[in-house]
């Protein structure tokens, strides 16, 4: 854990040299007011037009997926994270987060599942979990989702996107899943099509909070070409496992997507808060 932090800060230090700035205040504040979180929560949503599928509390949990389980003493983690992110996205007047990680396997898509289910718990917050890992989709997987269709298949038919969405029988939560492989990720993403669907996903609902479980940045150029649609991006790093070079080479390619934070994962020390 030592070595990723100091990989972080080495990796801060060097584009503070090379950019001149200082990256604690890169970040730009938009001076509008901030979501009021103690509005009246959100109530009479409906899915009569989006495929509900429920997955049993024992599979979730199976799958790692138990933000929403609070026996689970791992569920507190993705809570505290979930405040966390709510807080500066408030602030920031930001609506969309893209997950991703320097590699593979270190489980940017099970953070993505389990902080999309902590933010539905909020009574007056909405989430969209988008699955825009092209290349290797597996929101569906964590959810155990039969998905007929994907973002793929929304983008390269004519289709319409309501029989896209699943509900996986949470409230306030709606995903748009992946549905096998795309080789032509970077072509769909940077298409007209996609931008229009990011625009009209954010028009939809003021409280909706969008994620977008996109590829590692170091194995594709997918995130970059479309940084545009992200206010912030969350990076996820494996304990153990990430070398300095990768974790430095990922904060230079997301140097100017507002870094939100990062979340070291797969770490054998335990929450501080269990048992509380």
């Amino acid at each position: 854990m030592d070595r990723i932090q100091k990989a972080l800060d080495k990796a801060k230090e060097q584009q503070t040299r090379e950019n001149d700035l200082d990256l604690t205040n890169t970040v730009k504040v938009v001076k509008t007011k901030a979501e009021d979180p103690l509005k009246v929560p959100i109530s009479g949503i409906s899915y009569s037009q989006t495929r509900v599928i429920k997955p049993s509390n024992e599979l979730l949990e199976k799958k790692r997926v138990v933000a929403g389980m609070y026996n689970n003493p791992q569920s507190a983690v993705f809570r505290m994270l979930r405040t966390q992110i709510l807080k500066k996205m408030r602030v920031n007047n930001w609506q969309t987060l893209a997950i991703t990680s320097p590699t593979a396997g270190e489980g940017k898509s099970l953070v993505s599942s389990n902080l999309a289910v902590a933010i539905a718990m909020e009574l007056n917050q909405t989430v969209m979990l988008v699955d825009m890992d092209l290349r290797n989709p597996s929101i569906s997987n964590y959810f155990s989702l039969d998905a007929e269709k994907g973002l793929r298949d929304y983008l390269e038919q004519d289709i319409e996107l309501k029989d896209v969405l699943i509900n996986p029988g949470i409230k306030r939560m709606v995903i748009l899943p992946g549905k096998g492989r795309a080789e032509d990720s970077a072509e769909l993403l940077s298409s007209p099509k996609m931008a229009h669907l990011v625009d009209d996903l954010k028009s939809q609902y003021d409280s909706r909070m969008i994620i977008f479980d996109v590829p590692p940045i170091l194995q594709t150029d997918d995130v970059i070409l479309s940084s545009q649609y992200f206010d912030c991006t969350l990076l996820v790093l494996e304990d153990g496992k990430n070398k300095e070079e990768d974790i430095a080479r990922a904060l230079q390619l997301l140097g100017g997507n507002n870094l939100i934070g990062s979340v070291l994962n797969k770490s054998d020390k335990p929450p501080t808060h269990q048992n509380y």
